[in-house]
């Protein structure tokens, strides 16, 4: 998750900006504007900031690199591996918003690869053959195991 540094009122941080001339929205909690900054930061332009977040959220959250992250998973559980691809998806959100169903649908299409991956796996764990465990219809009698 990428974000830019928010000055708030009453902080240290604000009191600076304010009294440098740097806040370019001294009020901005009151209109806010998600990934906008509020300052203008040093040794780099606002412009510069917001892009470098920008293609950050990009990057992390592209099919390419949700499908990767599932990968490297592989050694871990079925369930770990779904959270992890469920809450990248869901994540992408905060940033890249999926309110309609075509969006979402846009969403599962682009990562259908780790997604039919996981329920190609899903699958496999349901329909594999389960070991027996013997059984005594008499509960006196104890029950042989063979190997």
């Amino acid at each position: 998750m990428f974000g830019l540094l928010t000055p708030y009122p009453a902080t240290p941080l604000y009191d600076r900006l304010l009294s440098s001339g740097r806040l370019t929205r001294p009020k901005h909690w009151l209109e806010f504007k998600p990934f906008t900054m509020g300052y203008t930061p040093l040794k780099i332009t606002a412009d510069q900031a917001e892009l470098e977040v920008r293609q950050a959220w990009a990057t992390s959250y592209s099919p390419k690199t949700i499908a990767s992250a599932v990968r490297w998973l592989e050694s871990r559980s079925y369930a770990d591996r779904l959270i992890h691809l469920l809450g990248r998806l869901a994540f992408r959100g905060i940033y890249f918003p999926q309110m309609k169903r075509r969006e979402w649908a846009r969403v599962l299409l682009q990562n259908r690869s780790p997604i039919l991956h996981l329920l190609v796996q899903a699958l496999v764990l349901k329909f594999r053959p389960q070991p027996r465990e013997p059984y005594s219809l008499d509960p006196e009698l104890p029950v042989e195991r063979t190997a």
